[in-house]
């Protein structure tokens, strides 16, 4: 791998600068409460840099927040592990990661853009699914696309009840979610 240019170099600092000031304003005073101009203030650099390297407060948001997913996903993928104790590895540190993070999790998930939502966790599931198949430990009979935006879809909806309501343990409801995702609701299966 090539190092990078001076100029490169110049842009990357910048752009890391910007990264953690922003992130260091909006855990000390909050989300709304910081503006792009004390962003730039702190970073030392003019308000329209800012620009150059993010489109709004809510490009750093989204960017924090796929690092944050990456990393979960990476963290599931430990070799000891079943399907079922992947995703709820996964699970539990999202659900960990909502809580801690509420206020920017809530500005990610208002402020994605189309399918933008969460493609690195959406991914990484799907992967896990996937995987889960190939070694049997899931059925084949669905698409594992299928498969990940059913179970994203029922954590989604946890999260905006529990946001909202500020009602419920959220990391309980992911336990639930996954539980019901592999057990489905035969009666067969309770019986047995």
């Amino acid at each position: 791998m090539s190092e990078l240019s001076r100029r490169e170099r110049k842009k990357l600092e910048t752009y890391t600068r910007l990264y953690e000031c922003a992130m260091e304003l909006f855990r000390q005073q909050g989300y709304e409460q910081t503006s792009v101009e004390q962003i730039t203030q702190l970073a030392d650099v003019g308000k329209g840099t800012f620009y150059n390297y993010f489109q709004s407060k809510e490009a750093v948001v989204l960017e924090y927040s796929r690092r944050n997913y990456q990393e979960l996903i990476a963290s599931g993928r430990e070799a000891g592990y079943s399907l079922q104790e992947r995703l709820a590895h996964v699970l539990r540190n999202w659900s960990q990661f909502m809580i801690r993070e509420r206020e920017l999790a809530w500005v990610a998930l208002k402020n994605r853009e189309e399918a933008e939502l969460d493609k690195g966790l959406h991914y990484g599931i799907i992967g896990i699914i996937s995987h889960g198949q190939r070694i049997g430990e899931i059925n084949k009979r669905y698409d594992p696309v299928f498969l990940a935006e059913s179970l994203q879809g029922m954590v989604l909806q946890h999260f905006l009840h529990w946001f909202v309501t500020g009602e419920g343990d959220l990391e309980k409801e992911m336990e639930d979610v996954l539980n019901l995702f592999f057990e489905g609701l035969s009666e067969r299966k309770l019986r047995a």
